[in-house]
């Protein structure tokens, strides 16, 4: 079942937020204005992943080559399927329990994040031109986070505690995802940051 995750977990992800999509679109008025967004939020994170994992010379690439790691030595299936749980695990949270709009600021953290991560890449890896893989969608992803922000603000639907709470929820699961993906990597923490700053 595990393997089968590991190969798949992407056509997976792809079934269910299409799923999703089809089933707020029918009951588009009797559903909230955060499950609203996280549908949102789901379609632009697979466009996001197809960017990064895809496009030639993606991040994850990128990353193996700034971290002196041969691909062959580097659980691809397992860091893919990390992956997609989170991401599964933050639409979810949001969908399901859309009264606790925390949880959705937790997706709205990571999406700006994802937009400063794949911009600093640019220097990091001392790219010839401005574009790392998965730039485009993750800025996507940040200004559908501003408006995010701004359609809560406006409906009056989060306060200064949720955006607390989803912020230390987004470190503590980011640490988590991270750990997973770099142990996938057969590396630790400490390596990564020194071999980052190179």
């Amino acid at each position: 079942m595990i393997e089968f995750l590991k190969k798949y977990n992407m056509h997976i992800f792809i079934i269910l937020i299409a799923v999703l999509t089809v089933y707020d679109f029918l009951n588009w008025d009797q559903i909230s204005i955060v499950r609203k967004l996280v549908n949102l939020f789901g379609i632009l994170a697979i466009l996001h992943e197809i960017e990064e994992k895809y496009w030639p010379g993606g991040f994850f690439d990128l990353m193996l080559k700034k971290l002196e790691i041969n691909i062959n030595d580097v659980d691809v299936g397992r860091a893919n399927l990390a992956v997609f749980i989170f991401w599964l695990v933050y639409l979810g949270l949001g969908y399901i329990f859309d009264n606790f709009v925390f949880f959705f600021m937790m997706t709205i953290v990571l999406s700006v994040f994802e937009a400063f991560v794949h911009t600093a890449g640019i220097k990091i890896h001392k790219l010839n031109k401005p574009y790392t893989p998965g730039l485009v969608t993750a800025w996507i992803l940040a200004i559908a986070a501003i408006y995010s922000i701004i359609q809560l603000s406006k409906f009056n639907l989060a306060g200064p505690i949720d955006y607390l709470i989803g912020t230390i929820l987004f470190i503590i699961s980011f640490m988590i995802l991270s750990s997973q993906v770099y142990s996938g990597m057969g590396i630790n923490r400490k390596e990564m940051i020194k071999k980052m700053r190179e």
